[in-house]
């Protein structure tokens, strides 16, 4: 349940950068490329998270690694109070229609690593350091599942006016809720909460 909402809450504001590309690239042809992007832009993001989990687990302490719960938290306060994911958005998608077609897929690579990566380690790092691994495929299948409906909405929403100024309104608040109550989750978990309250 928690990789659930972990992952839930990196595609909102992913989501509208999936918006943005279906709506820049119209021709029935581009879509292929731009889906084929997304999921290896998201694979690498969660290979790297998973590598850094793995040494990070090694660790001792528990406890210590519950800190990195607050990265989500700072990461999500952020994002919330700036406008500056608004301005990379507007900057990638420009950089979109300079592209030539053949070079979508590493154009859409990019756009995920770039506008997404920070926040999407953030929140997997820790995740996987408190997971059990032996459910590693139950939650790869669970995050495949949720992008390809993110992909899915994207591409038929992609034309709805409404729908992205829904997500332009309400995705920040949205994402730092979830970024929020994840952090708070990965400090009780790790023990860290409970520890310093035993220092006292």
């Amino acid at each position: 349940m928690t990789g659930f909402f972990s992952y839930l809450g990196t595609t909102s504001d992913y989501f509208v950068i999936l918006v943005l590309l279906f709506a820049t690239f119209r021709q029935k042809s581009q879509v292929r490329p731009i889906v084929l992007g997304a999921y290896l832009g998201n694979a690498l993001l969660v290979g790297v998270a998973l590598l850094i989990g793995g040494v990070l687990k090694q660790i001792p302490a528990e406890w210590l690694l519950g800190f990195l719960g607050l990265v989500p938290i700072a990461i999500g306060l952020k994002n919330y109070f700036s406008d500056e994911e608004e301005e990379e958005g507007e900057v990638f998608v420009t950089k979109v229609q300079e592209t030539p077609h053949q070079r979508i897929i590493l154009t859409v690579v990019w756009m995920t690593i770039a506008g997404c990566g920070a926040d999407n380690l953030a929140l997997y790092i820790p995740y996987f350091l408190l997971a059990n691994w032996l459910v590693l495929p139950i939650i790869f299948l669970m995050f495949t599942v949720i992008l390809t409906s993110c992909i899915f909405l994207a591409y038929r929403l992609a034309k709805v006016q409404k729908v992205q100024n829904f997500f332009e309104r309400y995705g920040d608040f949205m994402q730092l809720l979830v970024y929020v109550v994840l952090g708070i989750y990965i400090l009780f978990d790790a023990g860290t909460v409970t520890h310093l309250l035993s220092l006292l």
